[in-house]
């Protein structure tokens, strides 16, 4: 999925109520992170489109993420992952810390259909 979508990083978060759990990923950052300055919280607030973020940089929403602070993550495509009843239980996403011009409908295409092989 990563090489498929030019990303530098992919990784599946799980969302809970105060924290985003890392459970796999390309490249590291494994681990358990607060809510209040993941990204992913935004997959599973508006589930029904992948969120994308072209320049996290010059976005008001992501300004207390460390990671944006950091320079880690420039862009961010994410989609959420629904369990059998259809409820969102995280985010499959794809990061890079260059922004991007463009994430285009076959690539948010690929980005949902990728999500929706998560619980599978």
């Amino acid at each position: 999925m990563r090489i498929a979508l030019h990303a530098q990083w992919a990784g599946v978060n799980v969302i809970s109520a105060d924290w985003q759990h890392v459970i796999a990923a390309s490249g590291g950052m494994l681990g358990d992170y607060r809510r209040s300055t993941s990204i992913s919280s935004y997959v599973v607030s508006l589930p029904d489109t992948p969120f994308v973020v072209l320049d996290a940089s010059t976005d008001e929403r992501l300004a207390g993420s460390p990671f944006v602070y950091d320079g880690l993550i420039r862009f961010y495509a994410g989609a959420v992952f629904r369990d059998r009843d259809g409820y969102a239980l995280g985010a499959l996403c794809v990061t890079d810390a260059e922004p991007r011009h463009a994430f285009s409908n076959e690539d948010a295409a690929l980005l949902m259909a990728f999500a929706g092989e998560v619980i599978d």
